[in-house]
């Protein structure tokens, strides 16, 4: 691990663990509204470039609603490699940056703040114009994402509430609590997050065991950031972070929902199977360091769901709830 110290890189310096348990750090750096967000990205969309890893879950969160929105617009530049400097870029030239060349995304952070102190994290979108970071928080990109253009929202005002109480839950619970199971250097630690993450998997269980969606059978944005968790659990948390107790495949009900959220159009085209296990098995050398990848279990994501029997799913267009078929054009899979 390393971070930002004053705005210089610092090799094998971290602050999250505490006690053995890892305490995920807020930004230093001031996220703006998701409505200045959206206003930015519709008024120069060109001028904006999304940073993401393929295989960080929050990254994820922002591609997922990218793809289903159809934001084609909005440039994707994916951070790969070995974490020599944390997570690396190649796709930035010196006109792109104030002529500073850009190979880490730690960078990108001391270019907006040059005394920056602190983890450099994706996703972030970086300001060609204004050479500056506009938001390095997936959750107000995710949502200024869902409020660009007119027409259908993944988060609506009218359950919008629902919503963040679900995202809160889910992120404490089972998002960020792998994490916490996975870079534990106490059992204590390990054990009271492992307890978490079971917990809340075996609530969804029971939760979609008689709807389409967590909010109905109507898309949202709480079901996206579900399944970026869902989608790494057999072949990462489980394996690499140590959360074995059951796999997703063990649940029915979650295993035949995540499925459902696989096949909705353009969703399986946001995930790179092997391009997540290189990031989090070979790059990731504090949690593997002997960089061996696992062989993991055959799973078949284009299995039948059989969840069609709980009802249509529904999106909500300008101001009313639509069958998600009926809405769903062709031209969006342009941007994927």
């Amino acid at each position: 691990m390393g971070m930002l110290i004053d705005g210089v890189w610092r090799h094998n310096t971290d602050r999250f663990l505490k006690g053995g348990a890892f305490k995920r750090e807020t930004s230093e750096l001031l996220s703006p509204t998701p409505r200045v967000v959206a206003d930015r990205l519709q008024a120069e969309a060109s001028s904006v470039s999304l940073i993401v890893s393929q295989s960080c879950p929050w990254s994820h969160r922002t591609t997922l609603v990218r793809a289903l929105k159809g934001l084609g617009d909005v440039t994707v530049a994916v951070a790969s490699g070995p974490r020599s400097e944390g997570y690396s870029v190649s796709e930035f030239s010196e006109a792109d940056t104030g002529e500073i060349p850009i190979q880490y995304v730690h960078q990108f952070y001391s270019a907006t703040k040059r005394t920056y102190t602190g983890r450099a994290t994706v996703p972030l979108l970086w300001d060609h114009s204004a050479r500056t970071i506009l938001c390095n928080s997936s959750a107000i990109i995710a949502r200024a994402l869902d409020q660009v253009g007119t027409g259908w929202r993944l988060a609506p005002a009218s359950v919008t509430a629902e919503i963040d109480q679900l995202n809160a839950r889910i992120y404490n619970g089972l998002a960020n609590a792998v994490y916490r199971a996975g870079f534990a250097t106490a059992q204590k630690a390990h054990a009271e997050a492992i307890a978490d993450v079971f917990t809340t998997l075996d609530w969804l269980e029971t939760q979609l065991s008689q709807r389409r969606c967590l909010v109905g059978n109507q898309i949202t944005e709480a079901d996206l950031f579900l399944f970026a968790t869902l989608v790494r659990f057999d072949s990462v948390y489980a394996p690499l972070f140590r959360c074995t107790r059951r796999r997703l495949a063990d649940y029915p009900v979650l295993w035949a929902y995540a499925r459902d959220l696989y096949a909705w159009p353009g969703i399986a085209g946001t995930f790179d199977s092997k391009a997540n296990l290189e990031g989090y098995f070979r790059n990731d050398t504090d949690t593997n360091p002997h960089k061996i990848v696992p062989e993991l279990p055959d799973l078949d994501w284009k299995a039948p769901h059989g969840r069609e029997r709980l009802g249509k799913l529904t999106i909500w267009h300008n101001g009313t709830l639509v069958p998600f078929d009926h809405f769903w054009e062709a031209d969006h899979a342009a941007c994927l």
